[in-house]
């Protein structure tokens, strides 16, 4: 199992736990709720026996349908609209809150009797089946704004950028190669679909990164990191190589359905920014500093040098490579705007871990 899976496979986990977490909390409000009604009705009820109940069935449940839903659906719903989404997920749990009720039923009374009232058509299934019903729908909703919004979705909550904000980050610049072209070849609807389809495949390797998509425009894409969280296990790198991994897989289908292969280009930067928040409809954050438009210069110098990548002096210094990246010092060159040059490296094609010894100036740059 390669790292790039055990990383997916790690924050899928996380994130059914923390589903898990949601879940119990609800759980605990329901069960507070229910005793308060009783009471209220003057019918007996211990506080502390109905946590009880709805800590297990919630704890369950959240396990059960967090990893249910994280690693089997979410992959096959995300692309359907909420609604289709939600509509297939209640029939499924229909089917699961009805054995879950028979299995209870069962475990109290030794069996059951439909005569008796203990059936699917009562005001216990019928509520039982609403509120995980209810509770599975909201969860659907949260993962979609999560995707949404992006791992730093919840800085919106707290409001972590209401006020503008010094920060050092990483920012890589993707665009596609030969995109003009490509649009005028296959028309504008199907290159529409085209770019759907990629963002769609590279999503998860930006994601499964702990990136940011920090903005999309036509055929290029901007991610950013904060320096602590790209820099470790080379995160920022290992993600364009995961897109380049991916892309290659994906290759055949691609040339089946839109006759062309895409082949991103990257440039990579980091340095201090501004971050905070604009607009007071439709509200975005906004990233404004020079390491911005260095990262998008450096990008666009990738067809002058032949190749898909390019990394600035300064990022090299932080990375720390090991010696299983193979790479090349492309040397110094002018950037729009830059009043001094800025030295550039690239990461060469995959071909396996490649001894420093072999690349006496890129090992010993890698290092410092």
């Amino acid at each position: 199992m390669t790292t790039t899976t055990l990383t997916r496979s790690r924050l899928r986990a996380q994130r059914a736990l923390r589903i898990t977490l949601a879940w119990v909390v609800a759980g605990s409000f329901s069960a507070l709720f229910e005793h308060l009604v009783l009471r209220e009705h003057d019918m007996p009820s211990t506080l502390a026996v109905r946590l009880g109940e709805h800590f297990y069935y919630s704890l369950f449940a959240g396990l059960f349908g967090g990893v249910i839903y994280i690693f089997l659906l979410r992959d096959r719903w995300r692309k359907l609209p909420y609604a289709q989404a939600v509509a297939y997920m209640a029939p499924l749990m229909l089917v699961v809150v009805g054995a879950f009720h028979f299995f209870t039923l069962w475990i109290e009374d030794q069996g059951f009797s439909t005569s008796s009232g203990n059936g699917i058509f009562t005001f216990r299934f019928l509520g039982s089946y609403a509120y995980w019903t209810l509770l599975m729908a909201g969860t659907m909703l949260m993962v979609r704004l999560n995707d949404q919004y992006g791992s730093g979705g919840i800085n919106y909550l707290f409001g972590r950028y209401h006020r503008p904000r010094q920060e050092m980050r990483v920012f890589m610049f993707l665009d596609m190669r030969s995109s003009t072209t490509v649009a005028e070849r296959i028309g504008h609807v199907k290159y529409f679909q085209l770019l759907n389809e990629l963002y769609a495949d590279i999503t998860d390797s930006i994601v499964y990164s702990r990136g940011e998509i920090y903005q999309y425009v036509g055929d290029e894409i901007s991610v950013s990191w904060s320096l602590r969280r790209g820099i470790r296990k080379q995160r920022c790198i290992r993600c364009f190589l995961d897109i380049r991994t991916k892309l290659q897989r994906r290759a055949k289908h691609y040339e089946a359905r839109y006759g062309h292969a895409p082949i991103f280009k990257a440039g990579f930067h980091y340095g201090p920014v501004t971050a905070g928040e604009v607009g007071l409809v439709k509200k975005e954050r906004i990233y404004s500093g020079d390491v911005v438009n260095t990262a998008a210069h450096i990008q666009n110098k990738c067809n002058a040098f032949g190749v898909d990548n390019l990394i600035s002096q300064d990022l090299m210094d932080v990375l720390h490579l090991p010696a299983t990246y193979a790479i090349r010092e492309i040397g110094s060159t002018d950037l729009k705007g830059k009043l001094t040059a800025i030295r550039l490296w690239t990461l060469l094609p995959e071909q396996g871990p490649v001894p420093l010894k072999a690349l006496p100036k890129a090992g010993k740059m890698a290092h410092t």
